[in-house]
């Protein structure tokens, strides 16, 4: 389930996310050999090491997904069929997007003068203004078909099919995530994070300040000071 991130970094030059040497972006390579420091006249070698591409609170949402999808399902007679006792499986892949797409657009817009990416956060606070409207006023194509583009069409489909069920969950349809979907978003978990990957190695790389992804919101605001 972790697969998608493991032995992903960012790239130290244009902030692409790779797990090979070079960066096949922009061809940075990043040296495997081990370093050597002197402490108190002491030679120390210190095996090549980089900050993972992912951070913690991710790695949670993750894990809890994990969890979830191992629990047993327990025998409630009388209990509706329709409501799946799973459904926090798709809440939390759910809120795992949107804090990926928040990192996404922090990446994006690090270039822009002042607080002006903020600024169009703060215009557009709902994921969906942000998947389509912002991001076609950006990129001048919506979220999805940059990911239909990119070879990930039923990735596009099932996550319109989440934010659906997901928004009439929150409005009062518990029975809007059902079986069926559980199982399709633990189906397409793993590729649609390979997607987002894809895009954002396509949309966020290249600035000259760098966000990645594991840098939390407190870190950005002290690296921005």
């Amino acid at each position: 389930m972790h697969s998608p991130w493991h032995g992903l970094i960012h790239c130290p030059e244009c902030n692409a996310l790779h797990g090979v040497l070079a960066c096949p972006i922009c061809g940075h390579a990043v040296s495997p050999e081990p370093m050597c420091i002197k402490v108190n006249g002491v030679d120390h070698i210190i095996p090549s090491a980089m900050q993972g591409a992912i951070p913690w609170s991710t790695f949670v949402l993750l894990e809890q997904i994990k969890i979830e999808s191992e629990r047993s399902i327990a025998s409630q007679p009388g209990r509706p069929a329709r409501l799946s006792q799973r459904f926090t499986i798709v809440l939390l892949f759910w809120t795992l997007f949107e804090v990926l797409m928040d990192s996404f657009y922090r990446a994006a817009f690090a270039d822009l003068p002042g607080d002006l990416g903020d600024e169009l956060l703060r215009r557009f606070p709902n994921i969906g203004g942000r998947l389509d409207l912002l991001y076609r006023r950006t990129w001048r194509i919506s979220f999805w078909e940059d990911l239909q583009a990119e070879g990930f069409f039923e990735e596009a489909k099932h996550l319109r099919l989440m934010q659906q069920a997901r928004n009439a969950f929150v409005h009062g349809d518990p029975e809007a995530i059902d079986d069926a979907l559980v199982e399709a978003t633990l189906a397409h978990l793993e590729q649609v994070q390979r997607g987002w990957i894809v895009l954002f190695n396509k949309r966020c790389t290249g600035k000259r300040r760098r966000v990645p992804i594991w840098l939390s919101a407190r870190g950005r605001t002290v690296q921005g000071s």
